[in-house]
Parts: C-alpha cells; sequence; structure tokens
C-alpha cells in the first residue's frame, strides 16, 4: 500500500490545530495529537511529550519502514515551529504476546527516527502536576495519556483514603496525594513503584503521601480483606489486557477478558462503605459498546449507581482505545 504524504501532512496539520485548546495555555505539555483512524490516519497515533514526539505504528497501519520515517520527517517539520526537536517510532504488534517478551530494537534506541536524541527521561506537566517520561523505554512512556481527565476529575472527588492497583508508574497516586489523599500503589514491579516514588518527588510530595506494595493485585486484596484498616474509599482498576505470571512467585497470568470480573468482585471487599470504584481498560473487546460497564454489571449481579465522569478530551475523543466507568456498588 502507498504512502500518502500529502495527505498525512494534511491530516496531521489538521489535527494540531484542533488540538490547539489544550497547549496554548501551557498547562498540559502531553497529550495526542494524532489519533488514529479518529483523525484519518488509521494504525498511526503521535503523542506529544513537551520536546518530543512518539509514533505509535501499529501493524494494521500497513506502512513500510520508508513511509514511517516519512511520516516521522513531516511530523518534526510541521511541529517544529511548535518546540518539537524529535520523533521517536514505537512499531506495535496488535497481539504482543505474539512477541513472546521480545520487543522491536527501536523501542530502547536513543536515536529519534526523526530529530535530535532526547534525554533518557523528560519531566512533563499536566495541570498542577508532573511527571516523568522516558521516550525510548519499551512500549510504554510511563504515562498513559488517555486517563489525563481521569485523572484530574478524581483528584476533585477528594477521597481521603485510594487504593491504586496495577499502580505502574503511580500517575494517578500524584494529583489525589497532592489533594491529601493517603494512595495505597500496588504493582509487581519494584522498578515501576520507584518510578512512581520519583513522580510523588517531583511534586514536592512527602513519602507519607503514598504507600508502595510489590504485590499481585489478587494478593494484595485477599490480605487487605484479612485486616480492617485496609479499607478504601476509591479503588482504582486499569489492568493490561494480559500479563504473564511468575511462577516462583505465585503471581498467576493475567487477561482482562477472564479474569476482570473477579478483580472487580475482590475490589468491593475493601471499599469502604460508600466508596466508589473507577474501573478502567485498553482491551480492545471491552473498549467499545459499553462493553466494561455490561461486564461491571455482571460481576455485581446488578447495575451499580454510576458516577458522573467528564467527557473524553478532543486529543483521544475519537479513537475509543480505552474504556472507563465510575461506579458506587
Amino acid at each position: 500500500m502507498d504512502f500518502a504524504a500529502a495527505r498525512f501532512a494534511e491530516s496531521l496539520d489538521a489535527a494540531w490545530r484542533r488540538r490547539a485548546p489544550i497547549f496554548e495555555d501551557g498547562e498540559v505539555t502531553a497529550y495526542r495529537v494524532l489519533d488514529g483512524p479518529g483523525d484519518g490516519v488509521p494504525g498511526v497515533y503521535l503523542d506529544r511529550y513537551g520536546p518530543a514526539a512518539v509514533m505509535n505504528v501499529y501493524e494494521d497501519a500497513h506502512l513500510s519502514q520508508t513511509s514511517v520515517t516519512t511520516a516521522a520527517q513531516l511530523t518534526l517539520d510541521i511541529l517544529a515551529p511548535a518546540g518539537l526537536e524529535a520523533v521517536y517510532v514505537k512499531p506495535f504488534a496488535r497481539d504482543r504476546s505474539r512477541l513472546g517478551g521480545r520487543s522491536p530494537g527501536e523501542l530502547r534506541a536513543a536515536a529519534p527516527r526523526a530529530g535530535r536524541k532526547q534525554p533518557e527521561s523528560l519531566v512533563v506537566q499536566e495541570y498542577e502536576s508532573r511527571f516523568e517520561v522516558r521516550l525510548y523505554d519499551g512500549h510504554s512512556t510511563g504515562l498513559f495519556l488517555d486517563h489525563r481527565e481521569h485523572r484530574r476529575a478524581l483528584s476533585e472527588r477528594r477521597p481521603p483514603r485510594v487504593l491504586n492497583l496495577f499502580a505502574y508508574t503511580c500517575a494517578f497516586a500524584v494529583p489525589l496525594a497532592a489533594v491529601g489523599a493517603c494512595v495505597t500503589n500496588v504493582d509487581v514491579s519494584a522498578r515501576y513503584l520507584e518510578w512512581g516514588r520519583r513522580n510523588l518527588a517531583l511534586n514536592g510530595l512527602e513519602p507519607s503521601a503514598a504507600r508502595f506494595f510489590r504485590m499481585d493485585a489478587f494478593e494484595y486484596l485477599a490480605y487487605a480483606a484479612r485486616h480492617r484498616d485496609e479499607r478504601f474509599d476509591l479503588v482504582i482498576l486499569d489492568p493490561p489486557t494480559f500479563a504473564a505470571g511468575d511462577r516462583h512467585r505465585g503471581v498467576k497470568p493475567w487477561k482482562a477478558l477472564d479474569d476482570y470480573p473477579a478483580l472487580v468482585q475482590a475490589a468491593l471487599r475493601v471499599l469502604a462503605p460508600g466508596g466508589s470504584v473507577f474501573a478502567a481498560s485498553n482491551t480492545r473487546e471491552l473498549a467499545g459498546n459499553d462493553a466494561l460497564a455490561r461486564l461491571v454489571t455482571k460481576a455485581l449481579g446488578s447495575a451499580p449507581a454510576w458516577q458522573p465522569f467528564p467527557p473524553w478530551p478532543v486529543d483521544v475523543r475519537e479513537s475509543g482505545r480505552v474504556a472507563a466507568v465510575l461506579f458506587t456498588p
């Protein structure tokens, strides 16, 4: 399939103009510039992180490496007047489980596809919060942009005690801790929890503002259910689509479609009276047509009280890559 460079440039320019309200006031320096089919470029997503951008190219985009390089250079040319210095490329297989734990070398290459090399880590702004991101540290950068408005909305609810499962780099914890919440972060990765500690420190937050548990989510939920002082006003569930198990640590493999209902049920056992659950998923089968809400209803046995949430912002509105619901059982 031939790459239409002129059409790509036209789509990118139009998408950039639509994002103007996000970046013009300087409160947000990390956002999606190009949202795949929502901006007329199926299989290609472009995320801005301050001076650099990451172009996620899925295999169903059917682009040759030469075409990807052309797209990266066009992106640099169009956005350079707005301060863009580099474009990194992350190739994505739709089913990453087929990679067997291996990843393309470019995911960890310091040299961008277009522009000049960036530092190993950058700091970006999201309203009052600051986050460390790493542009060539694997498939992810340390910050999921789809949840920008969710992070702000949850912090505005000011829950006193929060459980942040599958915490990753603890991005949800930062704005919540900043408004006084005590946030318990749970993840199987010591490396990502340490990154989370750095994120809190970046924002001048005291170590006592959060707790960190290197545990499997189900393992922690079982532990918390046995201790009455481990109850939470808000539980955050944002698991991956799949995750490998660890036989030595007793961690079972995770598959969202199969295991999410049990996760919701286990979360209820540590929820304080009147508490709420934020549930999200980037699993394709759960990301559209209210599939996640139906899964939650089935797990609970009846429809919960759905809580209002802000609409998806303009930069991620059209793709439908992530589903999210907030509910009180």
